[in-house]
């Protein structure tokens, strides 16, 4: 992991080195090893390094090539070193040294352009080629490494953060209103743009490509819709799905310090740790390397603490077990200030105690199981592919093994049931159904948002540029492949990223692995779900699993830690007078209504609080980082607390 941050004066003015020695001050925390910037007359680069590989201890950045034109600045790590070290002795390169940093230049140098496409891992970079007077960026398949750009003028400028671009020009303190409609609908889709008006994000699987008088970007990866895996049986299937899993894990291995195992209790992250029980046993000197770091909930629904006994009571690496406590409004105001951004969720901002006794052990890198639920779980689009072959018995037994999973979600709206909502509609032409919300006077602009702010923001223009997948896709691979793009989950990974990185931690996800995910999205629809989700994981891991965890099907439910936090009375008082609401953003009587229904639910144990919670929460997020950085308002976080008394903690 390392911090990224850069300036390219497209009109050849000299870059001032003060300036970028800054603008690098600002992302110091995201790499302590090291730090320093090259300068060639129009451009700058800054890097700030930290060491997560053994590799990493003899890598120097910004690295240059033998002639010194070539310069290229990387926060990431390469996964499929292997395959590129023997493409690279095939064709006579001469390597330096074997460091992820130089590996990715010499991609440049082989493939150019689409050096992106033969490297598997976690990235952002930049190469400043001198010969062809252009900056080449580049960012990976999922955005799990952050890249942020800004035009200003002749300058072009860059970093892994938000705020280095602020100090290098206060004039981009502008709002963007169209984000902000889209984080106050709860409708995040667009991965391009930011909260600030002129600063942008480089897209998941784009490059970006700098020249004196012209900005391009484009993709690079997307996946192959009409890749289909077929075997045999379903024995094949896991055969297959457990040795790409195996690889996923082992490949983020690499680390000359201890490595830390998020276990949440959960399948994913259970199957990760679980499996690397498995190698210690066959590996036993291996064994001092790992130790698990667990959030437990005493007394409240989301504690998942017997299914994560039960998965290090398997093994027997080194655990530790932490109770956070319920964040604070100063928590959130802290991280508006520090990342100038949209804050971290609750449940997000719970992770620091764990992350920084992480760190405390001497860790830098934190394996999780993020990923498994986006690829793995299945989707219920997969009724409307059996509607349009005709398959009715098949699609019969599925709405049968499903029944639990919509039993709760049951209401008296037609449009509500599983068989419409997942079936038939899909089927419908996108022009018939857009007629047919307007004729039903229904509309996706939630009832507290400002219909004046949704038209000038163009909400629903973005809500259909954002619903575009691929063609010859089923309906069931559509929804699959919308988690590969879908805005909300790369804002949600962003600010999971920068969290980690404050505490100097380097998050590695085994199952968002391109050869993992590319497995996943071909696979038949029943080998992601078969009356439960992830037949396939569950299949593959067998007795590796504690039976508690590979029979379970639930998930926890956050929802209670969102209330918790909401009802504290400083933010009560706060949602009584919204900034967003005297700008003509939202409408803060029906917010208010919201509100009270919300602390109402909860307190009388009521679940419907549940429904309300997302939509406040990103309400006062946007709250927040507005009256902070354009109103300049302080917050009193010094008001009391709220004590909830015990019987409002029920089981979900």
């Amino acid at each position: 992991m390392s911090g990224l941050v850069g300036i390219y004066h497209l009109d050849g003015r000299p870059v001032e080195f003060a300036i970028l020695e800054r603008m690098a001050h600002q992302v110091a925390h995201r790499g302590s090893d090291a730090s320093d910037c090259w300068v060639n007359g129009p451009i700058g680069i800054g890097h700030a390094m930290l060491q997560t590989t053994p590799e990493s201890l003899y890598e120097h950045q910004p690295w240059l090539d033998e002639s010194g034109t070539i310069c290229l600045a990387l926060d990431g790590r390469i996964d499929n070193r292997e395959d590129l070290l023997l493409s690279f002795r095939s064709t006579g390169v001469h390597l330096r040294t074997d460091t992820d940093a130089e590996l990715m230049l010499r991609a440049y140098q082989r493939w150019g352009e689409h050096c992106p496409e033969q490297v598997i891992g976690d990235f952002a970079l930049v190469i400043w080629d001198g010969p062809r007077r252009q900056l080449f960026c580049a960012r990976d398949i999922l955005g799990l490494k952050p890249f942020y750009y800004c035009l200003s003028g002749a300058s072009f400028c860059w970093a892994s953060e938000i705020p280095p671009l602020l100090e290098h020009d206060d004039g981009h303190r502008r709002s963007n209103e169209a984000m902000i409609a889209e984080f106050l609908s709860g409708m995040i889709v667009t991965n391009s743009e930011t909260l600030y008006e002129g600063i942008s994000r480089l897209e998941p699987a784009h490059i970006l490509i700098v020249r004196a008088g012209r900005i391009e970007t484009r993709r690079y990866w997307t996946f192959d819709p009409r890749r289909r895996i077929r075997y045999l049986n379903d024995d094949d299937y896991a055969r297959q799905f457990l040795e790409l899993f195996e690889k996923a894990v082992r490949c983020r291995l690499r680390s000359h310090r201890p490595i830390g195992l998020e276990l949440s209790g959960g399948l994913d992250s259970s199957s990760v740790v679980s499996a690397l029980q498995v190698v210690c046993r066959q590996q036993p000197q291996d064994h001092d390397l790992f130790q698990t770091f667990s959030l437990v909930f005493p007394g409240l629904p989301c504690d998942e603490r017997p299914y994560i006994d039960d998965v290090v009571a398997q093994g027997s690496f080194r655990s530790h077990h932490v109770t956070p406590e319920t964040p604070s409004l100063g928590d959130f105001v802290q991280a508006v200030l520090r990342y100038q951004d949209f804050p971290d969720h609750p449940n997000g901002v719970m992770n620091a105690p764990l992350r920084r006794l992480a760190q405390r052990q001497g860790c830098r890198v934190l394996l999780t199981g993020s990923g498994g639920d986006e690829w793995l779980t299945g989707s219920f689009f997969h009724y409307a592919d059996l509607l349009r072959k005709l398959k009715f018995r098949s699609l019969l037994r599925r709405l049968r093994g499903d029944h639990q999973w919509h039993s709760e979600q049951l209401s008296y709206d037609l449009f509500s049931f599983p068989l419409v909502q997942f079936g038939l509609l899909p089927l419908i032409p996108q022009s018939c159904r857009t007629l047919g919300k307007r004729l039903l006077g229904r509309t996706n602009m939630p009832d507290w948002m400002s219909p004046v702010m949704w038209r000038r923001t163009h909400m629903q223009e973005r809500l259909r540029r954002a619903s575009y997948v691929p063609p010859d896709c089923s309906y069931a691979q559509q929804d699959l492949f919308r988690s590969t793009i879908h805005g909300l989950g790369v804002h949600g990974i962003e600010m999971d990223e920068r969290a980690s990185s404050f505490f100097g931690l380097e998050n590695r996800h085994p199952f968002n692995d391109r050869r993992l995910i590319e497995f996943a999205l071909a696979l038949p629809e029943d080998q992601r779900w078969r009356n439960r989700p992830k037949f396939i994981l569950r299949h593959a891991l067998g007795e590796m699993l504690p039976l508690s965890v590979r029979e379970r099907v639930d998930k926890a439910d956050f929802s209670c830690i969102f209330a918790h936090t909401l009802i504290a009375e400083p933010i009560m008082a706060i949602f009584r007078s919204l900034s967003v609401s005297s700008m003509g953003w939202v409408d803060g009587c029906k917010v208010w209504a919201d509100y009270q229904r919300m602390a109402t639910c909860y307190s009388r144990g009521n679940e419907d609080y549940r429904f309300y919670v997302a939509s406040l929460w990103m309400i006062l997020g946007v709250e927040l980082w507005f009256r902070r950085i354009f109103l300049k308002q302080s917050i009193d976080i010094h008001l009391p607390v709220l004590e909830i008394p015990s019987s409002a903690y029920f089981s979900c």
